[in-house]
């Protein structure tokens, strides 16, 4: 029994090494987005390497290992959820400390943020309608919708304002959203308004206006507008007016009858117009001849319609055709006038430059040839110094010249009008006989990409 009870109570070696823990660490979070986390933890005396593991709210394990660095970053993870990170120290096995109590840390993803919706503004100009918005931070580009049905366009871009040509005269929806490309944040909501489109006046010329019921002439002023309709300034010596277009669909004897589209009440075949003292009861039946338009342009025409003229108090005055006409004495713009060489300045922002960002191109000049094809078309060459030629048809009246749509424009390109690769670029004659081309584009099909930005204006000078 002694010798059992001696052996019970036998002490350790004096040698034998007592171990303690290795001190905890303290854990940090770093930056993190909506799919990364990252942390970072102090040294610890004496460890060798680090232990962790990154849990889900399930605890699932969704990353786990051992570094000798005091950082890990983990990606992959889910928005907005919370993770639970353990972190303990391992010791040199022949030393005197050993593992370390976990630290523990809870961090959470970001949640996805939405960019603020791109608030719009425009106005009309005579290059089109120009959509101004102040640039939605985070934004890679935008879209801008507009149109119906097959008729409706989308268009990108990076930059915070853009310029829609080729609108018919009214009203048009436009939808614009900023897009990302960042994990981070998601696409905005849609900013929907609505856009006026008004006819602008191209000419205005001084004509007479004959009343055969009061065997009276007026002054009055005949408006051209770019849409192809008409107005009537100052009818009876007055400050109303009649608007028109002519129906170039319905021809009696070689003349086109008019359309008014501005009456007051109107009982077909009579429309009521207001004409100063008087009441104007025009005569309209498509088909019977009782309006023309013969050779209107800016600088010579005439209309004619027939009318029932009353007063004021509705008193019958007579009946009979009013016709206005128009002579400037001048000639006419024709191809001639058109044909020459000029000095084109274009000023844009140009990808061609440099493929991975816009140059902005300010006053480039080249030498451009405008020819002769036939009575109504011109050709222009160098067009940009692009050493290539365009064929473009001239409206006289409505001072515009349209340049087809050139496909492999350098073998490579086309051009046409921006946002809309089937559509031609329209150019306007001026007064003083320039031509301004704007809103027209360097396209290339192959990969859907636009290397000339809206907004490109380029005028050329006759030398």
């Amino acid at each position: 029994m002694a010798v059992a009870l001696t052996m019970g109570i036998t002490s350790c070696s004096d040698d034998e090494i007592v171990k303690s823990p290795l001190d905890s660490t303290s854990i940090t979070e770093g930056t993190k987005t909506v799919s990364t986390l990252s942390f970072n933890w102090t040294p610890v005396n004496g460890a060798t390497q680090y232990a962790y593991e990154l849990s889900d709210p399930n605890g699932t394990v969704v990353l786990g290992g051992t570094t000798s660095t005091t950082s890990i970053l983990a990606t992959g993870l889910k928005v907005n959820t919370t993770y639970t990170l353990n972190v303990w120290s391992y010791a040199a096995v022949t030393g005197d400390k050993t593992t370390s109590p976990i630290t523990t840390l809870q961090a959470t993803t970001n949640d996805v943020v939405q960019l603020d919706k791109p608030q719009a503004t425009w106005e009309q100009t005579s290059a089109g309608i120009v959509l101004t918005w102040p640039a939605v931070e985070h934004a890679d580009y935008y879209e801008i919708t507009y149109g119906e049905g097959e008729g409706q366009t989308t268009l990108t871009t990076t930059a915070n304002s853009i310029t829609i040509s080729g609108l018919s005269v009214g009203d048009h929806s436009v939808i614009i959203q900023a897009i990302t490309e960042d994990e981070n944040y998601s696409n905005s909501i849609t900013f929907e308004f609505t856009v006026t489109r008004s006819k602008i006046e191209v000419w205005r010329t001084d004509g007479d206006y004959y009343s055969e019921a009061l065997d009276k002439t007026f002054k009055c002023q005949i408006v051209g507008y770019d849409d192809g309709s008409f107005r009537i300034d100052g009818i009876y010596g007055s400050t109303d007016v009649l608007d028109f277009y002519v129906d170039t669909e319905s021809v009696i004897e070689g003349v086109p009858e008019v359309v008014f589209t501005n009456a007051y009440s109107a009982q077909a075949p009579y429309y009521n117009f207001h004409a100063g003292d008087y009441n104007i009861r025009l005569y309209y039946q498509r088909g019977t001849g009782y309006t023309g338009w013969e050779n209107g342009n800016s600088n010579k025409g005439e209309l004619w319609f027939y009318i029932y003229l009353y007063d004021k108090d509705n008193n019958y005055l007579g009946g009979g055709y009013d016709d206005v006409t128009w002579d400037t004495g001048a000639a006419g713009l024709t191809v001639d006038d058109i044909v020459g060489d000029y000095t084109e300045v274009t000023n844009c922002l140009d990808m061609t430059y440099d493929w991975a960002t816009w140059t902005k191109v300010i006053d480039k000049e080249s030498d451009v040839k405008i020819e002769k094809v036939d009575d109504s078309t011109i050709s222009i060459y160098n067009f940009y110094g692009m050493e290539d030629t365009f064929t473009a048809r001239v409206d006289f009246d409505l001072r515009k010249i349209t340049i087809d749509v050139k496909d492999n424009w350098l073998g490579y390109y086309t051009f046409c009008q921006y946002g809309a690769p089937d559509t031609p670029v329209v150019g306007t004659i001026e007064n003083d006989g320039s031509i301004t081309i704007s809103n027209w584009t360097i396209y290339y099909a192959l990969y859907g990409y636009t290397y000339v930005y809206t907004g490109a204006t380029s005028v050329l000078t006759k030398k």
